[in-house]
């Protein structure tokens, strides 16, 4: 008995030994995210099922908002990393040089263009008011993009208001209460609306436009890639194998959700890992260079001599 005991001592001992010697070569890297929607999912997931940390790195995620502060962030090293919308990073390298990468792509986002239920038709749009996010940003953005493509002059044929708001959900409250006629939205937030869900009319899926917001881009500043190329590689690892895991196991998906978005209802969990196990994603999470072309098409139109070449803006050697 008193061997056994003594066996099981000594391994606890060595267990004990190995987290705290893993847990002093763990590498800090401080991750700052827009939010958690979406495609964003594997990163929290990663963090909380000790991925990251079985890869030697302890991830630090904190919240970044409005995403353009991304930049500004990266820059001055505050953090190392940015979870979001990659054109403000595509925007800083081509206009300001900014020495910046995009290293990873989870996957884009499914917005939807919602109506007020009496507007069935996109001509029925004209004249209306747009509910935005804030000017300038990705929303916002988007927006205008789809107007014009569906014919329609977001200075001339709509009136823009300017919500001032980020996220998908309270923009869709504000069409449901009837202050706009149209909002994009993710469809995922659709379900937050509860008994008002009827109030708004999905009209046209932004796709269908050729517009897929890539708003889960994983990005860095590049002499940080060079000085802590071996963490980063690590980070990558563990991203690859939470990603995998986001996809094959759905539960794991709806309890982050539920954990990081503060979700307690679950019709829309239950919407939200049903949109994201639907989403078309890529095989691994390595930078989409088509998401970038579509950002340096978009600059072109109002600055030609913007670098064409793709590969100035990403970095793809982590993986």
């Amino acid at each position: 008995m008193k061997n056994r005991n003594k066996i099981i001592s000594f391994f606890a001992a060595l267990t004990l030994f190995a987290t705290f010697s893993v847990s002093l070569a763990a590498e800090m890297l401080t991750l700052g995210y827009t939010n958690l929607r979406g495609a964003k999912v594997p990163v929290p997931l990663g963090v909380d099922e000790g991925i990251f940390a079985r890869h030697g790195i302890e991830l630090k995620m904190v919240p970044v908002s409005p995403g353009t502060l991304g930049v500004p962030k990266l820059l001055t090293g505050e953090i190392a990393l940015f979870l979001g919308n990659s054109e403000p990073v595509v925007r800083a390298i081509a206009v300001e040089g900014k020495n910046l990468a995009v290293i990873a792509h989870l996957g884009s986002e499914g917005f939807t263009l919602f109506s007020r239920p009496g507007i069935t038709r996109v001509e029925d749009l004209r004249g209306k008011k747009i509910g935005s996010s804030v000017d300038g940003a990705s929303v916002d953005r988007n927006t205008k993009k789809a107007l014009r493509k569906l014919g329609l002059d977001p200075e001339k044929d709509v009136t823009m208001v300017y919500t001032g708001f980020q996220n998908s959900s309270d923009r869709l409250k504000v069409l449901a209460n009837g202050e706009v006629d149209a909002t994009v939205a993710g469809s995922d937030a659709l379900p937050d609306l509860g008994k008002d869900m009827d109030k708004v009319h999905a009209l046209l899926d932004l796709v269908t436009l050729g517009i897929a917001v890539s708003g889960a881009d994983i990005s860095a500043e590049k002499n940080i890639l060079a000085k802590k190329r071996a963490a980063l590689q690590n980070f990558v690892r563990g991203l690859e194998e939470s990603f995998r895991l986001a996809r094959s196991q759905p539960h794991l998906a709806r309890r982050t959700y539920e954990k990081h978005l503060k979700i307690s209802n679950n019709l829309t969990l239950d919407w939200m890992v049903k949109d994201y196990m639907s989403a078309q994603v890529p095989v691994r999470p390595a930078p989409n260079p088509r998401v970038i072309e579509a950002y340096i098409e978009e600059l072109g139109l109002k600055k030609s001599d913007v670098p064409k070449d793709v590969n100035r803006y990403l970095d793809a050697s982590l993986f």
